[in-house]
């Protein structure tokens, strides 16, 4: 995460055709912005590397193996990690538009439960496992604070801390790996554990379009294949089928006739440094909200699942498909 790269990818959607859209990169744009800072301030004190994983465990992790978190390589100051939740719920909760009751039950939230060693050590080794056990944690909080403003502080002050470490061993990994189709590549993240968040394909300098997988939970990525699944691994083309907006073809959701899953994906127009993942996968929040729309209307047309490529009708999310 680079703070550039966060801030040009925002002034690039400032003017973005959904108003949906415009208002989550709004709300949740600087907190992404604020993750990338503080995870470029974090010095040894706050998380420590106890040791970098070996070859032979990064592609182990690949082929579906220990996670590298998993193997307990990084270590989270508890104090620290306190310090910095309270910094990133100060920074959401001025970018929402929120009541007044809303901010008051914020203000008042004690981020301790989370700084105890205990869940700090669950953390850092399976963040996504961490958030998942939180409930006597945000007891009492509306389910809109929990889901607007607890969770996205939690998980991004997280990844803050992960990125650095993740980002490193993901370009150990790419470089280790041979660039041709390995199917018994895991479907999760090799660091982490959690499910890809967003997918792209994007250009190499010597390889062609590579399609990577990005964590929003640890901040790593990892090379795929282009014709499978990435939530089931099916790699039947006859199954696989990209859906994207009439008028913006750079978006689009890998859809998988077999599990019914849709991967957001875009298709970048230069390399894996000139895009940033956490904000592409918000906007691509709009094109799934139509997806899941045009299911529950029963609009999506057979081929979708069955021949190949289909189009969501350009009239914004929602709207149905052709």
């Amino acid at each position: 995460m680079t703070p550039k790269s966060i801030e040009r990818a925002l002034e690039r959607y400032r003017a973005y055709k959904d108003e949906d859209v415009r208002g989550r990169l709004k709300a949740f744009g600087p907190l992404i912005l604020e993750s990338a800072v503080l995870a470029n301030e974090l010095t040894d004190a706050d998380l420590k590397v106890l040791r970098d994983p070996t070859d032979e465990e990064l592609m182990a992790a690949a082929k579906g193996g220990e996670t590298i978190l998993g193997l307990g390589l990084v270590e989270i100051n508890p104090e620290s990690f306190k310090r910095d939740l309270k910094r990133m719920g100060h920074v959401l909760l001025n970018s929402l538009e929120a009541s007044d009751a809303f901010r008051a039950a914020a203000e008042q939230f004690s981020w301790a439960p989370f700084a105890e060693p205990g869940f700090v050590r669950v953390a850092e080794a399976d963040p996504m496992g961490a958030l998942s056990e939180t409930d006597d944690m945000i007891a009492g909080l509306s389910p809109e604070l929990v889901d607007v403003w607890a969770l996205p502080v939690l998980g991004l002050t997280l990844r803050a801390y992960l990125d650095r470490f993740a980002n490193e061993i993901s370009g150990r990994l790419i470089g280790l790996e041979e660039r041709k189709p390995s199917y018994s590549r895991r479907l999760t993240c090799f660091c982490c554990g959690a499910d890809p968040d967003v997918a792209a394909v994007s250009a190499t300098n010597n390889h062609g379009n590579v399609k990577k997988l990005y964590c929003g939970a640890c901040g790593a990525r990892w090379t795929f294949e282009r014709i499978r699944c990435a939530r089931c691994g099916d790699d039947a083309v006859s199954d696989l089928s990209y859906v994207s907006d009439e008028s913006d073809d750079s978006h689009r959701l890998h859809v998988c006739a077999a599990c019914h899953a849709a991967m957001p994906t875009l298709f970048a127009p230069g390399d894996d440094l000139t895009f940033q993942p956490d904000v592409e996968s918000i906007v691509l929040t709009g094109l799934e909200e139509a997806y899941k729309q045009a299911v529950l209307e029963g609009t999506v047309p057979e081929k979708v699942l069955k021949e190949g490529d289909a189009t969501v009708a350009g009239r914004g999310p929602g709207k149905g498909m052709v």
